[in-house]
């Protein structure tokens, strides 16, 4: 038995079968034949129709088969299509989110588009093994059909064919789709139709919908932020694969109670309604764990979230903070959220998520550049009784390992007047990223910025319990 593999160039059906040429070029195609004998069987014949039927789909969209024949003949005996190692998530337009999935992709990789008019190579804006992700698929990539490949330093993937069109963009695009389960790990980032008035006097219209590039520039910016900042609590052990990450952009939605996601808080804080999210997401088919509401707000400013609220009533893994047991729920009943502006810079999204990621209930991760402790558990966070009080020397005890405290808040230090102090940091050379990034130095750049180590493995064990629920 031999086996030739290629793209099918062309099929032409004659009297009783059909001549196929297969090969990487119409000019160095072999032809091989698909025959209908008048002693086939009725399920031979309907064996030979279908093997005929995948090769003139697979001629048509443009990927590779691997067909059996005799050594010395060359008739067709069976069929497989040949499986490529990178696969396109959706649709490739012009201006739109593009994504190509693959495995053990390196930090330098390309992609790469080939037509019969000419190449264009473009740079990722984002690179994991998993994904490479483009914010806005270049216009200068030629309409129909085209192959696209990922390449970098002696590295190449398979070429896959896709057909480019320019427009219309999509509403809701699945950047990567994470684990194939029912209910994956997700994070959703969706253009805000509107916003509350502080004042309860109604809602208008957030020029999020009216500024599509800008909304995907800040999707970009967040999976940045939070997927290749120097802080790795989210991609650990390439933990980030299996986690689906969706973008929203619905420019028919009106302005209405049940759209407005965002609200002022003055003077310049935008925050969140948290409780209309999983009605709205539930629109698109949507339940996130965590949603980044993106603003165009040009006054409200300042980004802010919501701590998640798990579900009780769904299955929990069980630990203990100060011999309490608690529980890091599965499943969420509100989910987390993020208010931040398309103008965002510095480590602000990845900070947000620290918030968001975290529970109303068993663990909220707060602030750490504010004095003072509110209702509720706090995972990162605690008071003495005085100021004059020294800092003592252990912090908490998770899951029967004392993490010890910050006794000088890094370079920041505690004021003279603050009760609250916090864990011991992973790199005490720079600030939490729970609290002023901005003052990083040494670099000077907040997205060199860590967790401490209590907060850091208490994420570790709730994010993981999550994504692999």
């Amino acid at each position: 038995m031999a086996t030739s593999t290629g793209l099918v160039q062309q099929v032409n059906l004659f009297d009783g079968g059909a001549c196929v040429y297969v090969g990487p070029a119409p000019t160095s195609a072999e032809v091989l034949i698909v025959r209908f004998d008048a002693v086939d069987s009725t399920s031979t014949l309907g064996f030979k129709r279908a093997m005929l039927g995948l090769l003139v789909r697979a001629q048509v969209a443009g990927y590779s088969v691997s067909l059996n024949h005799g050594d010395a003949d060359s008739v067709i005996t069976s069929v497989e299509t040949v499986p490529a190692n990178i696969s396109p998530i959706g649709l490739a337009i012009h201006g739109d989110f593009y994504t190509v999935s693959g495995a053990d992709i390196p930090n330098d990789a390309t992609l790469v588009f080939d037509s019969a008019a000419l190449t264009v190579t473009v740079t990722p804006d984002v690179v994991r093994p998993q994904f490479v992700f483009v914010a806005q698929l270049p216009s200068s990539i030629p309409l129909g059909r085209n192959t696209v490949h990922l390449q970098g330093a002696g590295w190449a993937t398979d070429a896959v064919p896709i057909d480019v069109s320019d427009g219309p963009r999509t509403t809701v695009r699945t950047l990567f789709s994470g684990d194939p389960k029912s209910e994956p790990y997700g994070i959703d980032f969706v253009a805000n139709p509107a916003i509350a008035r502080a004042d309860g006097s109604g809602f208008y219209a957030d020029p999020a919908l009216t500024d599509r590039p800008g909304f995907q520039g800040a999707v970009r910016f967040c999976l940045d932020n939070i997927l290749r900042s120097t802080e790795d609590v989210l991609r650990q052990s390439n933990m980030d694969a299996h986690v689906r990450f969706v973008a929203v952009f619905d420019a028919t939605v009106a302005v209405s109670d049940s759209s407005a996601l965002a609200s002022e808080d003055p003077p310049n804080i935008i925050e969140t309604r948290r409780d209309k999210l999983n009605d709205f997401m539930g629109g698109y088919f949507e339940r996130p764990d965590v949603v980044y509401v993106l603003t165009g707000s040009t006054t409200f400013t300042r980004a802010s979230a919501w701590f998640t609220t798990d579900d009780a009533n769904r299955p929990g893994t069980a630990f203990t903070y100060d011999g309490v047991n608690r529980t890091h729920g599965l499943f969420q009943s509100t989910p987390g959220s993020a208010a931040v502006p398309t103008s965002a810079t510095g480590l602000t999204a990845f900070h947000e998520f620290g918030h968001a990621a975290s529970d109303f209930n068993d663990g909220m991760v707060v602030d750490l550049y504010v004095d003072g402790l509110g209702a509720g558990f706090v995972v990162n966070k605690k008071a003495r009784a005085k100021s004059t009080d020294p800092v003592p020397a252990n912090f908490a005890t998770y899951q029967g390992t004392t993490y010890a405290s910050d006794p000088n808040r890094d370079s920041l230090g505690y004021p003279n007047t603050w009760t609250s102090y916090h864990p011991q940091l992973i790199d005490p050379t720079r600030p939490n990223m729970m609290d002023n990034y901005w003052l990083a130095t040494n670099p000077a750049n907040p997205r060199t910025c860590r967790l401490d180590r209590l907060t850091y493995a208490w994420y570790s064990d709730r994010l993981r319990a999550k994504i692999f629920r």
